[in-house]
């Protein structure tokens, strides 16, 4: 018997003596002797937000950027590295995550399959691009917009185009300059060219 596969076995199914079937084509009829499981490379699977769409294009793009890196909780030390190697067709409506996979080699088995671990993807710098508080962000029928501060103290709504959110900052690749002033509180009661002080 050759064993389709490298990897470590699991528990033996059968004794010396047992009658065993082939599958023939039909998988029902089998016995299984064994279950083998690859060790080196592990695939980690794992979800991402669909806000991070942007950062996922990006890695897609670009797949040796890709790093991946895992931690045990509590315990920042890494414990393996590898790469991004496949991303879902479609967001998980749900629970609005993508379905993420990273390869990652563990020759030194010290990854165990089933295993629980923190995945952290680097994806890298995104150059040519302004930091705003993600609450300067504003929804509209035309997409996303900020309130500019002008030098004369009143607002211009301008449209803009959000590259990534990451909890409190968001990545504006369209629509602001570096050194822009934005507004972060009381939108709802301003409109283009209102007047405002800083508080």
């Amino acid at each position: 018997i050759t064993a389709p596969i490298s990897g470590r076995l699991g528990a033996v199914n059968v004794s010396v003596g047992d009658l065993v079937t082939t599958s023939n084509g039909n998988s029902s009829s089998t016995t299984p002797l064994v279950t083998i499981t690859q060790m080196d490379p592990l695939q980690v699977n794992f979800t991402l937000p669909e806000s991070d769409l942007a950062l996922l294009h990006k890695e897609l793009a670009n797949p040796q950027q890709g790093d991946v890196t895992l931690t045990k909780d509590g315990d920042p030390k890494p414990i393996g590295k590898g790469t991004l190697d496949f991303v879902d067709s479609s967001v998980d409506t749900a629970s609005g995550t993508i379905a993420t996979r990273a390869s990652i080699p563990n020759g030194d088995l010290s990854l165990w399959p089933g295993q629980y671990v923190n995945v952290m993807l680097e994806a890298g710098t995104m150059p040519q691009m302004t930091s705003v508080p993600t609450v300067a962000v504003q929804p509209s029928q035309k997409g996303p917009f900020v309130y500019v501060v002008k030098p004369d103290n009143t607002v211009e709504m301008r449209p803009v185009q959000v590259a990534l959110t990451e909890g409190e900052n968001s990545a504006i690749s369209q629509g602001l300059k570096n050194g822009e002033k934005v507004v972060v509180e009381g939108q709802t009661r301003l409109k283009d060219g209102a007047a405002v002080h800083e508080g």
